[in-house]
């Protein structure tokens, strides 16, 4: 009976069962691994990524309030992707969950220190205030990606979107402006252009982080620019206008 204990012991404590039992404990420890280390790991200065409200793990799970640099996207779905781990990249997949009134939006991201990628966005974004003094209300993508690197834009393709309200006779319905992003001198840049052509926003970010958005509707008789103007519109050659600035 003890030379059989002291047999199955030794074949317990074998090279193999100890090697089995440690891969087992790291594969454990790496399915359980929580969202909020990854996310942490992946973008120390919270520059690319920021959230609250983070549960689940890292391949599974949701988060609160999350932001795109100064983009606040809300209650996403983030999911660590794990073949480009295999070349040593963190890139997320987000995906807003299914819930009434949700607008839909999705988007893998890659970032750490002064590099971020956005790749495949599509969707709807609320705006808020954010773009204020521009009455607009939500940015629409559509297969956007842009590859930012120390600041500098170094590609970008797809589609950038703009939704403005109705503003009086000239725009009296809910209106998209919408145009190809490009990168440029550095700066990422989209010029958007309305269903018409007379309305018009030019979207640039620099470098250094400063954005700008300016607005134009052209063509406008006296009886048409003058309610803009009273919203905060400025007569410029051929119509109105209106630009806002800030920083991300």
């Amino acid at each position: 009976m003890i030379g059989r204990w002291i047999f199955i012991r030794d074949n317990r404590l074998t090279r193999m069962a100890s090697l089995v039992l440690l891969l087992a404990a790291i594969a454990a420890l790496v399915i359980m691994l929580p969202l909020r280390l990854v996310l942490g790991w992946a973008d120390p200065a919270g520059r690319t990524l920021k959230a609250q409200a983070v549960e689940g793990i890292a391949w599974d799970g949701m988060v609160g309030e999350l932001q795109l640099g100064q983009l606040p996207l809300g209650l996403m779905e983030v999911d660590l992707m794990p073949l480009p781990l295999l070349i040593g990249r963190a890139q997320f997949a987000l995906e807003r969950p299914d819930y009434p009134g949700a607008r839909p939006f999705s988007a893998r991201v890659r970032g750490s220190g002064g590099s971020m990628s956005v790749m495949d966005a599509s969707g709807e974004v609320p705006l808020g205030g954010i773009m204020a003094p521009l009455p607009v209300r939500t940015l629409t993508m559509n297969g956007f990606s842009a590859q930012i690197e120390g600041g500098a834009c170094i590609s970008a393709s797809g589609t950038l979107g703009l939704v403005v309200p109705a503003m009086g006779a000239m725009m009296n319905a809910e209106t998209v402006l919408a145009g190809e992003a490009r990168c440029e001198d550095g700066a990422l840049v989209v010029p958007m252009t309305g269903p018409s052509g007379a309305e018009r926003v030019d979207f640039r970010i620099a470098p250094d982080g400063q954005w700008t958005a300016a607005m134009s509707l052209v063509g406008l008789p006296p009886e048409m620019a003058a309610p803009l103007i009273d919203m905060g519109f400025q007569q410029r050659r051929n119509g109105v206008g209106l630009t806002a600035s800030g920083t991300l």
